[in-house]
């Protein structure tokens, strides 16, 4: 009878693992088709080139970094620095970690980063299993209570302490400001990653996912979000350009959502050259969507890499990015690896690019303002460029990290304008590092990508 109980109980949790496999032999099965550029499949598109052609890549360009090695001593002393920002920023009742260091808010994208880095910490052995079960179990029990916009889906930001839905300055907001569907995806991983690597969890994932309204986070293949005005009701948008569209549907899609379009690299792809590197990045124009950028960064592509695993269509992406980066820092002799980054002065967030509209190399605000003299090099992406390629650049990459190490985490970069340090400290930095360490020690998280790391061909 115990059995049998059990059985019935466990029955809707192993219908949801079900699921998740079903998706991951989906994802497998088109990594297979798509794992030596140029073959397999049925046509000659870019999905199926993989871009190489098109991207005219230099022959042998950043071969992949082998995983399976243990880290380095500056690898570990940076993974212990990182872990100890989280150690400073939980709120011991509710189990969340604030974004920025001291500061009582949160967002689902920086709740997933730390899920991730606490996975990742594990994985590195900083963490015991036990420490991270009881850190697990306190965070999952608040997203599972958290108050929903609109009675849907999360809001965009959260106060720590309270689980008050609030806005972007952390002010109370019981009408919520809208839910982001790229900041959902974000979350989706480290869900994933619990369903496979810790079925314990497996049922009070789904009972976040159920409790949450899903299906209002796609429609007709494409992400969908929601604002509000500063008067009115929310307002729905389409979500997500040409990297974090792709990396966000693959996550979606791995829950069970209908992501088609947003998962398709085709759909809205054109190649403009940036220091003579052709780069792949979204027709729609900021200027003819209501402002939405469509800037080209790294990070996409290095959760890509650490998360997913690079393949036959994301590869040649991902090192043509780099690449550009370095072209940048060859014409300049000024670092270049780009990203979006909270700052430790006004205008406090900005978003540094490889292009962005037609501009190269745009930096700008969350509104579109200006920042061309905040540019930073950004740390956690100096550390996913150095995990997932060999290479001169990826090596001076890794190499400009030391000086970003603290008691409290890693700095979030450097400026370049003067060379000062940007001494803020965050959850997504912090916790991308850590999940970036993990994968050089084990590849990536996902277990389809798990099983077929390295693609074929150089």
């Amino acid at each position: 009878m115990n059995f049998l109980r059990g059985l019935l109980t466990a029955r809707s949790h192993l219908a949801f693992l079900l699921g998740l496999g079903i998706a991951l032999l989906i994802v497998q099965g088109v990594r297979r088709m798509t794992s030596e550029p140029g073959t397999g499949g049925s046509g000659g598109g870019r999905a199926v080139s993989g871009f190489a052609q098109e991207l005219k890549l230099p022959e042998g360009l950043y071969p992949l970094r082998p995983t399976g090695a243990p880290l380095t001593e500056a690898e570990q002393r940076w993974a212990r620095s990182a872990w100890s920002y989280f150690e400073k920023n939980t709120q011991p009742k509710t189990g969340l970690v604030n974004s920025v260091d001291g500061y009582p808010s949160t967002t689902l994208w920086d709740t997933g980063s730390y899920l991730m880095g606490l996975l990742g910490a594990e994985a590195l052995g900083i963490v015991s299993r036990a420490e991270t079960d009881r850190r697990l179990t306190l965070a999952l029990n608040s997203l599972e209570k958290l108050p929903l916009c609109d009675g849907k889906l999360p809001n965009k930001a959260y106060n720590t302490l309270t689980l008050e839905m609030v806005d972007y300055a952390n002010n109370p907001r019981p009408d919520c400001i809208g839910w982001s569907a790229i900041d959902v995806a974000r979350i989706g991983v480290p869900f994933t990653v619990l369903a496979w690597e810790r079925p314990a969890f497996t049922p009070q994932v789904r009972r976040i996912l159920s409790r949450w309204g899903m299906e209002h986070v796609a429609a007709n293949g494409t992400l969908q979000g929601t604002d509000r005005p500063r008067a009115g009701p929310l307002v729905r948008v389409q979500e997500g350009r040409f990297g974090y569209e792709q990396y966000a549907g693959k996550s979606l899609f791995l829950l069970g959502l209908p992501v088609g379009v947003a998962m398709d690299y085709e759909a809205f792809v054109e190649l403009t050259p940036v220091e003579g590197q052709l780069i792949a990045h979204d027709r729609r124009k900021p200027e003819e969507h209501e402002g939405t950028h469509n800037a080209v960064l790294s990070e996409p592509y290095i959760l890509e890499g650490v998360e997913f695993g690079l393949d036959a269509v994301t590869l040649p992406l991902a090192r043509s990015v780099l690449h550009a980066q370095q072209k940048r820092f060859e014409k300049t002799g000024k670092l270049t690896a780009v990203s979006e980054d909270q700052l430790d002065r006004d205008p406090r967030f900005i978003y540094s690019s490889v292009i962005s509209g037609n501009k190269p190399w745009a930096v700008f605000t969350p509104d579109g303002r200006d920042a061309e003299k905040m540019r930073i090099l950004s740390t956690k992406t100096l550390i996913g460029w150095g995990v997932l390629f060999e290479g001169n650049y990826p090596r001076r990459l890794i190499a400009a990290v030391d000086e970003m190490v603290t008691d409290s985490g890693l700095y979030a970069g450097k400026y370049e304008h003067d060379g000062s340090l940007n001494r803020v400290l965050t959850a997504n930095t912090n916790g991308i590092i850590l999940e970036s360490l993990a994968y050089r020690v084990h590849g990536p998280w996902i277990p389809s990508a798990r099983q077929e790391n390295a693609p074929a061909g150089p």
